[in-house]
């Protein structure tokens, strides 16, 4: 009756807090940036939304990028 719970202390034994991979981190931040969703913020990189002029010139001045070079469809 005396198992030990080898899940548990395998869990118990991992770091409290990892480094985060560094995309996954840019995407956190701009996501936070721009009060949007992590998804939001990776359908932008995909291609498949494009954020409204306010989040560009968010991203622009955070980035240092012209907004103009940002996506491909901005004038």
């Amino acid at each position: 009756m005396g198992k030990i719970n080898q899940f548990r202390e395998f869990y118990d034994g991992l770091p409290k807090k990892a480094e985060v991979a560094p995309k996954t981190k840019f995407v956190k931040e701009i996501a936070k940036l721009c009060y949007k969703s992590e998804k939001t913020v990776r359908c932008w990189l995909a291609g498949t939304q494009k954020p409204d002029k306010q989040d560009r010139v968010i991203l622009s001045k955070h980035l240092n990028i012209p907004e103009n070079q940002l996506f491909d469809d901005v004038i």
